[in-house]
């Protein structure tokens, strides 16, 4: 300092004398002033915060084994440096990039690597510290999975007496991106809208952009590392027409005389919530369940039948959660008796106009009845016909057998259970042959 002090005593003689050399001799005193400065102090310090993290894999091992990385606990740093005065006033966010070293990192997983920081203007540096100076990353290999979608709204409601049937959704499935981690554990993808419907009596189409992913367990699942393709779904909404109706069956085979209503029979359910496809259908309010032939009618009969085929069959769609239903007969006033009957209560009908006779070959017909045990343990066989129809037989075949329609004359409300054949002989018609026991049509 005392060398600056004479330079500066010097200057100030030497005004008086020579204008000139006083601005030459303050210009040399700068510049030694300048020189000494620096080498008393050649760099200085600087810090810069918020600087972004860059994870970029281009060119290293992470992205040579094809794997990527999905998630980063530092989004930005703080540095400080050091450098020369002149050149690391030029150095900003714009000028240095953090960085993730991502070195040597060749499996799955989640690693802490270090922060390292670059100049990507040319500058000269010193980096005296990074804060934070580590980064945790998650690293796994990236693929897809397609899934299909289930529509989801939560704001519909339908006028009364009308429901909607399964929602359908176009486009049905959605494919999903992302690390293989997290696509392992998606298992259910909603479409999901929250507009609002209400009491709609006719099928409609709702407009959805939102995806929802679960787990199997049901959690919802973060889907910031995730990329959903198609992000617009349309819904459309079936409404049907919905009815309660009790279940039937229709009783075939039975004499003409049989009074039905008679049976007692139970339906397990008694009741069918059903739907017509037809928003606008009028729905009967039975629903025909089976056709029964009335000699199945057994004490301790019960039958289990399966509705979805004859629903499907009349465009309806079963909203009872039952897919079939039990007949049962309540016997609890009934009675059983094996009857046989004689020639003379053994007949056929319908006899074809032709030339040949028809001859009934059985003499006698051992039958089973039930009916109100009141009425069935005083029956006899005069209370009874059995008869076979001849109605649409085979003309070619001779030798002819037929179910027995049995009925009982004296009560509507008795009914055989025997699976009786009448056996009946075709012979040529002669002059004095006459058909045998023949009672109706002759």
């Amino acid at each position: 300092m005392n060398l600056i002090t004479g330079i500066r005593k010097k200057i100030v003689d030497g005004l008086a004398n020579n204008t000139s050399l006083a601005i030459l001799s303050l210009l040399i005193a700068l510049i030694v002033w300048f020189m000494i400065s620096m080498s008393l102090n050649p760099s200085e310090p600087k810090t810069l915060d918020k600087i972004p993290l860059s994870i970029d894999t281009t060119g290293t091992s992470v992205a040579d084994n094809g794997l990527s990385v999905y998630g980063c606990d530092v989004q930005e740093v703080q540095i400080k440096i050091k450098g020369s005065k002149t050149q690391i006033r030029n150095l900003n966010k714009d000028t240095l990039v953090a960085y993730v070293d991502f070195s040597n990192v060749e499996t799955t997983g989640q690693r802490t690597l270090p922060i390292r920081v670059k100049s990507i203007s040319g500058i000269d540096f010193e980096l005296e510290s990074v804060v934070p100076s580590t980064a945790t990353v998650s690293i796994d290999k990236f693929g897809s999975k397609e899934i299909a979608v289930t529509p989801k709204l939560t704001n519909v409601t339908f006028a009364e007496g009308k429901v909607p049937s399964d929602y359908i959704c176009e486009p049905a499935t959605v494919t999903i991106q992302g690390p293989s981690k997290l696509l392992d554990k998606v298992e259910t993808c909603y479409v999901y809208s929250d507009s609002e419907f209400h009491d709609k009596d006719s099928s409609f189409n709702v407009h959805a952009d939102t995806v929802q992913l679960y787990s199997a367990d049901g959690v919802e699942l973060d889907q910031s590392q995730l990329t959903c393709t198609p992000s617009s779904f349309e819904i459309t909404v079936p409404v049907l027409t919905q009815k309660t109706v009790k279940p039937i069956v229709q009783i075939i085979n039975a004499p003409e005389n049989f009074d039905k209503s008679s049976l007692k029979l139970k339906m397990s359910p008694d009741t069918l919530v059903i739907a017509s496809n037809n928003a606008n259908a009028e729905i009967s309010d039975t629903f025909e369940v089976q056709k029964i032939n009335l000699s199945d009618f057994d004490l301790g009969y019960s039958q289990e039948f399966d509705i979805s085929e004859r629903l499907s069959e009349a465009g309806m769609v079963n909203l009872s959660g039952a897919d079939s239903v039990t007949v049962s007969l309540d016997d609890s006033s009934l009675a059983r008796k094996e009857i046989t009957l004689d020639a003379e209560n053994i007949h056929i009908s319908n006899v074809p106009n032709d030339n040949y006779d028809y001859k009934i070959l059985n003499q006698k017909l051992t039958i089973t009845v039930i009916g109100p045990a009141e009425v069935v343990d005083v029956m006899t066989p005069s209370d009874f016909v059995a008869d076979a129809s001849l109605l649409n037989m085979d003309s070619s075949i001779h030798r002819l057998s037929f179910d027995a329609v049995i009925t009982c004359t004296s009560s509507d409300k008795v009914w055989s259970v025997t699976k009786a054949k009448i056996s009946i002989q075709k012979v040529p018609k002669t002059e004095d042959s006459s058909s045998s026991r023949i009672t109706e049509n002759e």
